[in-house]
C-alpha cells in the first residue's frame, strides 16, 4: 500500500445533512464512500448491524478484503480496538488530540486508521475516500495520519431544526431487530450542536490548513449539484459518473457504508428539498431554548435569531 490516500472528512453534529451528502459523493465513480467509518469495530463488527448493501458487515465481501488488505490474517481484535477507539477518541479528548505529541494509545489507533484508509483506497481503486463520522475527535487523528492527504468539511444546519430532528423517532435499519434511534430533547442537541461545531472549527484551524470548508445545509439543498460537484473541485477530484439526473434529483444506488442515518439504505430517485417542517411544527418553548444556547455561533453562521 504505498501512495497517497485523499480523505474527506465531513464533521458535524447528527441529523445536519451529513449522510445524504455522504451518499451523494459516493455515487461518483472515482469516490468511495465509507459512511461513518468510526463505527466499523463496535457497530459493524461487535454488534453486528449491516453494510449499506445489506449483508451483515463482517459478511461483506468488500469489507472482508479491506481487512484483510489492511491487517493481514490476524485483524485486530475488534472489541479491544472499539475500546481503544473509545478512550482515544472521546470528544472531551479532541483538543489534546490536535497538539504536541500523541500518547502511545493514540498513536496504536492513528495507525490502526492509517492502515485502514490506506487498505480502503486499494480496494476499491477510489481516488477520493469519505469518511461521514462527524466527531471532531476523529477529524484530529486524521489530521495526523501519515501517507493521507486530508479534507475537513465542517457540515452545519440551522441548530433548531437539528433539534426538533433529534425530537422524531426514527428507526435503526442495520441491526438484526430494528430499534428506534436514541432522541435528544433540545437542550442536549444544541448544547452539542455548540460544543462539536466550536471543536471543529478548532481541529480545522490547527490540522486542515487550506483543506477546509464549511458547509451549512441550507445551502446544500438550495443548489444540490453544484455544491457536491464544486467539494470535488475543491479536493481535486473530477466529478465522473455523478446520480444526478437533474440539479436537484439524484439516482442512488447501493453503497458500502458502515454505519449513519437510515436514509443511507434508500435506493433509486431521491428528489432533495429544504425540510421546513420545524418551522411550523416546532413549539415555541423549545425554538427559544434553542436559540438562546446557540446564540454564540447563530450569526457566525448566518442564522435569523427569529425564524
Amino acid at each position: 500500500m504505498t501512495g497517497v490516500v485523499k480523505v474527506l472528512y465531513i464533521a458535524g453534529w447528527g441529523r445536519s445533512g451529513t449522510t445524504i451528502v455522504d451518499n451523494i459523493l459516493g455515487s461518483y465513480e472515482n469516490v468511495f464512500s465509507a459512511g461513518e467509518l468510526y463505527y466499523l469495530w463496535r457497530r459493524g463488527l461487535v454488534q453486528g448491524r449491516r453494510c449499506g448493501c445489506g449483508e451483515k458487515l463482517a459478511e461483506c465481501p468488500l469489507w472482508s478484503k479491506v481487512l484483510h488488505v489492511a491487517y493481514g490474517s490476524e485483524p485486530p481484535c475488534p472489541k479491544r480496538t472499539a475500546a481503544l477507539q473509545y478512550r482515544v477518541t472521546r470528544v472531551r479528548n479532541t483538543r489534546r488530540l490536535t497538539r504536541g505529541g500523541l500518547d502511545a494509545e493514540a498513536a496504536e489507533y492513528r495507525d490502526l486508521v492509517g492502515r485502514l484508509y490506506a487498505a480502503i483506497a486499494e480496494v476499491t481503486g477510489a481516488e477520493l475516500v469519505v469518511d461521514s463520522s462527524k466527531l471532531p475527535s476523529g477529524a484530529a487523528v486524521l489530521a495526523r495520519v501519515a501517507g493521507v492527504e486530508p479534507y475537513l468539511v465542517q457540515m452545519v444546519r440551522d441548530p433548531r431544526a437539528v433539534a426538533y430532528s433529534w425530537m422524531r423517532p426514527k428507526a435503526q435499519l442495520d441491526r438484526p431487530k430494528p430499534m428506534l434511534m436514541d432522541q435528544h430533547g433540545p437542550a442536549e442537541s444544541t448544547t452539542k450542536w455548540l460544543a462539536w461545531n466550536l471543536l471543529t472549527e478548532q481541529v480545522a484551524r490547527q490540522g486542515y490548513a487550506g483543506r477546509r470548508h464549511r458547509l451549512r445545509y441550507e445551502d446544500f439543498v438550495a443548489d444540490p449539484r453544484g455544491t457536491v460537484e464544486g467539494l470535488l473541485a475543491w479536493a481535486g477530484v473530477a466529478a465522473d459518473g455523478g446520480p444526478f439526473v437533474d440539479g436537484r434529483t439524484v439516482e442512488l444506488g447501493a453503497n458500502h457504508t458502515v454505519s449513519g442515518n437510515p436514509a443511507r439504505f434508500r435506493i433509486g430517485p431521491v428528489a432533495l428539498h429544504p425540510d421546513e417542517e420545524w418551522r411550523r411544527a416546532q413549539p415555541l418553548g423549545p425554538r427559544a431554548l434553542c436559540t438562546a444556547l446557540s446564540f454564540p455561533l447563530l450569526h457566525r453562521y448566518g442564522y435569523r435569531v427569529l425564524t
